[in-house]
């Protein structure tokens, strides 16, 4: 085995995507290979090599607005030898060259540490699991989304999120559209839902809605048009939400708390986003 000073940093690429899932397979992660082809095309990955791929990190930007800082891993026998701090300081430092917000969901062991760099909280999510969800009829005004609806949709999305993710909700609807749904009120759209494949559990989010009840049909759609295994991110904040899922028969896994460095202000619009499209993606 290398020592620390033997390891070598260099940029993360598609010949490393395997290497990667692997490392996200040892931690329990959910993302699969495409789910790392679409952060590498996007965004920017870093390596630390030994041997093998033993850690990682990407950093997503999002416009021209902020960058979301994620997949920081580390193999087992390489933690707590300073690797993730120093992948997370070259994450902020490439943020600030390119001059753009640093953003995150943190895990609550994850918070304790981000809080002392100058991360603020934002508000807290929850991911939620269920193996077979128990849901009822699609709601009025929810139809599929089709490949037509990708451009409105991507226009209304960008001002709830913050940032311009056509390139985003079009990889999600092409990897799950059969899951993906519209909510409209005469002309006028009034939310969505996409989902992706993962290699735990199919992913729902991101997740948009003008109300409570809009969010609870399109989710409701979404759960209805697939089986097996799903897992969502939910903004806690959304209290009829919490009660759809609970019905719905999911618990919650875990905890995030979604953060930015030297901001308290959301970038997004809290009220109406109900599911992020996952802590990775922001």
């Amino acid at each position: 085995m290398a020592t620390i000073d033997e390891l070598t940093w260099s940029g993360l690429g598609a010949a490393d995507i395997d290497a990667a899932v692997g490392l996200n397979a040892e931690a329990g992660w959910n993302q699969n290979a495409a789910d790392w082809q679409f952060m590498l095309e996007r965004g920017e990955g870093m390596a630390v090599r030994g041997e093998a791929l033993v850690a990682t990190s990407m950093l997503l930007p999002q416009g021209g607005r902020f960058a979301w800082i994620a997949m920081i891993l580390v193999t087992a026998a390489w933690q707590r030898q300073g690797l993730a701090s120093e992948l997370m300081r070259r994450c902020l430092a490439r943020a600030v060259a390119l001059n753009l917000i640093a953003g995150l969901d943190a895990t609550t062991a994850g918070r304790r540490v981000y809080l002392p760099l100058g991360f603020q909280d934002i508000y807290p999510l929850t991911r939620w699991q269920v193996e077979n969800p128990q849901v009822g009829d699609r709601g009025a005004g929810v139809r599929p989304m089709g490949q037509d609806d990708l451009d409105r949709v991507a226009a209304w999305d960008e001002g709830i999120s913050g940032a311009p993710r056509k390139a985003l909700l079009r990889h999600l609807y092409k990897r799950c559209p059969e899951r993906a749904f519209v909510l409209e009120a005469g002309d006028g759209l009034q939310g969505f839902v996409l989902a992706r494949d993962g290699r735990l559990a199919t992913q729902i989010g991101p997740l948009s809605a003008n109300s409570g009840d809009g969010a609870a049909a399109l989710l409701g759609a979404s759960l209805g048009a697939g089986s097996g295994p799903v897992f969502l991110d939910a903004a806690d904040h959304h209290g009829l939400l919490r009660q759809f899922l609970q019905d719905a028969g999911f618990k919650e896994q875990r905890g995030y708390m979604r953060m930015l460095l030297g901001r308290t202000e959301p970038l997004d619009d809290p009220n109406r986003v109900f599911l992020i499209a996952g802590p990775e993606l922001g």
